[in-house]
């Protein structure tokens, strides 16, 4: 009955009587705002005056990717006018985001403490490398050194090779994403009891709780450094030049399984610790018989055989696949400065209700004018405002 009520119904977004003021730049607090975007938040991204805006417009690709259904409206925060329109902002918010070093906010007098006086409903959400108290407080730093912090590259190999080094940045994604869940929970309790509150997030903190879940270190204090590798766990050449995944942890009918197909029964019979400090010699063993035949042909017999596996796809491979196909991962839209983009959708499927996929604000203050009619502001403000370069 419930499936029948619901037919032909338009799906709603789940958060899109939810408004956000998102200060940040760089990767974190974006992508961060971008994901309660697509579930139907209204996100206005607030960006400097300059010519520039948020920095990473120098990299379109990277921008469009952490902006997409967002509003943008530049404001000189140094400016007492400005602050006046970020307060009148404030007070109909249900989010700020930002991502400053610890203490320009209070500097700026946009603080929690300042905004929860405007609006004592607000949820404050703060991004920083290291968080908002300690002995690193101040300190500058990217990704690459909260990963270094965290323990995570020690597990990466040799770190004499550059490559070594994540493709993609873990420590702000992982920020981004505990963002997320605390601001989702914080609108949960903020429901229940109508209070506001401040959130800390440390990168570096969110990374480090990553760890967790890592199994090489989980053998550590078992069988030092040689067990940090697991042997059928990695990445393996084929005949025809190209890359295959083994997906075998500890599963001893994975590893059954594979012993099966790549003549290696005398070796089935090895536990995992076994196996590890066997390391070299079965990594080898494994080397060579892939390079025995091609990656298409590895793939049907480790499918075949019930072996997790899979290939090391490019970026436009990936896009290919028919699997992300299906799912539709990916989506294309027309960007007034960049063409045709294709975007990755939010990756979660609701029976419920929809996502959002708008385009990302293409210039700097896209809409300014828009945001600062509906704040009461007639065209010959904003235009003076725009000459004092409080806004533009």
């Amino acid at each position: 009955m419930q499936s029948n009520r619901n037919q032909g119904r338009k799906k709603r977004c789940s958060l899109e009587d939810i408004k956000i003021l998102d200060l940040s730049t760089q990767v974190p607090g974006p992508y961060c705002s971008m994901l309660l975007a697509d579930l139907g938040a209204e996100v206005i991204k607030i960006e400097t005056t300059d010519n520039v805006g948020d920095q990473t417009r120098l990299l379109p690709d990277l921008f469009n990717n952490v902006n997409r259904n967002k509003k943008s409206i530049c404001l000189n925060l140094k400016s007492s006018k400005a602050k006046k329109i970020f307060y009148q902002m404030a007070e109909k918010a249900d989010v700020i985001i930002e991502g400053f070093r610890p203490g320009v906010c209070k500097k700026l007098n946009i603080d929690y403490p300042v905004i929860r006086k405007i609006n004592s409903h607000i949820l404050y959400c703060s991004i920083t490398g290291y968080g908002q108290e300690g002995p690193y407080r101040g300190k500058p730093g990217h990704d690459i050194n909260y990963l270094g912090y965290s323990g995570i590259l020690s597990l990466e190999g040799d770190l004499n090779e550059y490559s070594k080094m994540p493709a993609i940045p873990l420590a702000d994604l992982a920020g981004s994403m505990y963002a997320a869940v605390s601001i989702l929970a914080a609108l949960i309790q903020r429901d229940k009891t109508g209070i506001g509150q401040y959130m800390d997030v440390s990168m570096t903190a969110a990374v480090f709780s990553l760890m967790g879940a890592s199994i090489s270190a989980g053998f550590l204090d078992k069988k030092g450094n040689e067990s940090l590798y697991i042997p059928h766990y990695g990445i393996f050449k084929t005949r025809d030049d190209k890359f295959l995944t083994l997906g075998i942890v500890h599963e001893e009918h994975f590893w059954k399984n594979l012993c099966s197909v790549i003549e290696m029964g005398d070796l089935a019979v090895l536990d995992l610790f076994n196996r590890i400090a066997r390391r070299e010699e079965i990594t080898a063993r494994l080397q060579n018989s892939f390079m025995t035949m091609n990656l298409d042909e590895w793939i049907k017999i480790l499918n075949d055989a019930d072996i997790p596996c899979g290939p090391v796809y490019n970026i436009e491979e990936s896009y290919a696949d028919p699997q992300i196909v299906h799912r539709k991962s990916f989506f294309e839209m027309d960007h007034a400065i960049e063409g045709k983009m294709k975007l990755r959708a939010f990756p979660v499927n609701f029976s419920e209700f929809t996502t959002k996929q708008d385009p990302p604000p293409s210039i700097p203050g896209m809409h300014t004018k828009d945001i600062m009619h509906k704040l009461g502001y007639s065209e010959e403000e904003i235009c003076e405002l725009v000459k004092e370069n409080v806004v533009k």
